[in-house]
């Protein structure tokens, strides 16, 4: 590893609306010599830099991979962008392995101070808050990981599959809940309880992607409605900031929504009045602050993604969704679905059986927009039949989508000449 460390950029722990904050941003940057990293008085330190590195490589996933799916489309002049909006890539593609990098170093990081920290707290690692922190942000990491890539390592192995690295998710979330458990008896409870229910959205989730629907439902059925964490940005550095801001700045920005959901009139996806001309020059709609975005409110006016937009990763929403996915098309699932519908302005519909089922995953496509789960689900649904992925013309360009499903395994990572995981 190397010998220094970036701690603070970013960092937050958990906020749970609702329910019990326990909330501690640090926007300062610094470094750790690798001797400090062992002393006690570095534990916050370590675990405050892992969420930090988990915040940023979110954001950016949250942006590539709506473009390697079907929410939305790059046009800019950077052919490697271009190259990803186009699901045409290799494993030289430089913004393909950027996404890579980060995550892996989100990974690296949690799974690193889970092992400082549980040395460090010694006897008392089974029950320390941190401890769980650490390993849930890291479960989170491997289900990013598992949901987008092919195939990837973990600390130069051989290549995992998606279902393995989402198996090693729940491993970390399975242990962070036990963890947590633990030190609800003798520490705050309240955000041990905010950390567990943490872990069984990502747990389910994790479960759901795989495909052990009986398991991802154990853990979603837990998840109180109102829960809710989010990854949180600000104005402090470039690194701290919301990625997609830049992407749909006022003046070219570069990222546009699909056609698929254009013209929706649904204030949980807003698109504004008007197109504009992108950075390459051509009329895209740029999507506004969806609902899973801090400061959106079905009433207010649409509003511009900011610097300082945070992102809802996890909630109780998702873990219903989860509950009745694997519960299938039901009375409950209708009744659901048109809760959801009433959100987007739109009436009831009387649905059964599979036109049910389409609706209830056009209804978690609206509200999860932007948010990083889009590319999983349209894997997962294309392994069970379903092809949703765009084909045919890109919107902008002459050119036709490629066949591209996934995020690849850097050339950099495979030749060792890189630093695209730590």
């Amino acid at each position: 590893m190397n010998a220094l460390r970036r701690i603070g950029a970013a960092a937050a722990l958990v906020l749970v609306v609702g329910g019990c904050s326990d909330l501690l941003k640090v926007s300062s940057l610094g470094t750790l010599t690798e001797g400090q990293l062992d002393d006690p008085s570095a534990e916050q330190f370590l675990v405050n830099g892992a969420i930090g590195e988990f915040q940023f490589a979110y954001a950016n996933y949250a942006l590539f991979s709506g473009a390697l799916s079907d929410e939305v489309f790059t046009d800019h002049s950077n052919v490697p962008y271009r190259e990803i909006s186009l699901h045409a890539f290799n494993d030289l593609n430089v913004t393909n392995g950027e996404v890579y990098s980060n995550i892996q170093r989100a990974r690296q990081s949690a799974d690193d101070a889970t092992d400082r920290v549980k040395k460090m707290q010694g006897a008392n690692a089974g029950s320390s808050l941190n401890v769980a922190r650490a390993l849930i942000y890291a479960g989170y990491s491997y289900v990013l990981l598992g949901e987008g890539f092919c195939t990837a390592p973990v600390n130069g192995g051989t290549s995992l599959s998606s279902a393995d690295l989402l198996a090693r998710a729940v491993t970390h979330f399975d242990e962070g809940i036990k963890v947590a458990t633990a030190a609800a008896a003798i520490a705050n409870a309240a955000v041990a309880q905010d950390l567990i229910n943490l872990a069984r959205v990502g747990a389910a989730r994790a479960s759901l992607k795989k495909g052990d629907m009986a398991k991802a439902r154990s853990y979603a059925e837990l998840v109180p409605n109102t829960y809710e964490s989010l990854a949180y940005y600000s104005a402090n550095s470039s690194r701290e900031f919301n990625p997609l801001q830049i992407s749909v700045r006022a003046t070219l920005p570069y990222l546009g929504m699909s056609p698929a959901f254009q013209g929706l009139n649904d204030p949980r996806i807003p698109q504004p009045s008007a197109s504009r001309p992108s950075l390459a020059a051509h009329p895209i709609f740029p999507p506004l602050k969806p609902s899973q975005y801090s400061g959106w409110a079905p009433a207010l006016p649409a509003q511009p993604i900011e610097v300082s937009t945070h992102i809802r990763f996890a909630s109780g929403l998702e873990a219903r969704y989860i509950v009745l996915e694997v519960d299938g098309a039901s009375t409950a699932m209708l009744t659901f679905v048109n809760v959801r519908r009433a959100v987007g302005g739109k009436p009831q519909v009387f649905l059964s059986d599979s036109a049910l089922v389409t609706e209830f995953r056009v209804q978690r496509a609206l509200d999860f927009y932007l948010t990083g789960q889009r590319l999983g689900d349209l894997r997962r649904y294309a392994v069970a039949g379903t092809d949703l992925f765009p084909s045919g013309k890109f919107p902008v360009l002459a050119d036709n989508y490629g066949p591209n499903r996934c995020f690849l395994v850097p050339q950099s990572e495979k030749s060792g000449t890189g630093a695209a995981a730590p």
